[in-house]
């Protein structure tokens, strides 16, 4: 499997979603972190399988949660462009592509 590399937005956005989630309710922000998680894992095992998307990416959901993860297939890792919500700004991550 290919190695997983983040943009250090989509960290952000990753951890600032989580920490939101969780002063909503206890516990809540450690479930979209295993959202999260749960994608990443199924976005290494079939990186081709994501939803085409601009520019190259794909993308693929965390369930429970209005969230995609967005990424690009490069040759030596998954370069995971952003933790996008889906009510938000779409295509705002676009200027992140190299």
């Amino acid at each position: 499997m290919k190695r997983v590399a983040y943009h250090r937005l989509a960290a952000k956005e990753l951890i600032d979603s989580a920490l939101f989630y969780e002063h909503r309710r206890a516990g809540f922000g450690e479930e979209f972190l295993a959202a999260a998680e749960a994608a990443l894992a199924f976005i290494r095992a079939h990186p081709e399988s994501g939803r085409p998307g601009p520019h190259g990416t794909r993308s693929h959901p965390a369930k429970r949660f209005p969230f995609r993860l967005i990424y690009e297939v490069q040759p030596d890792r998954i370069w995971i462009v952003a933790v996008a919500h889906l009510s938000r700004r779409p295509g705002y991550w676009v200027r992140r592509l190299q």
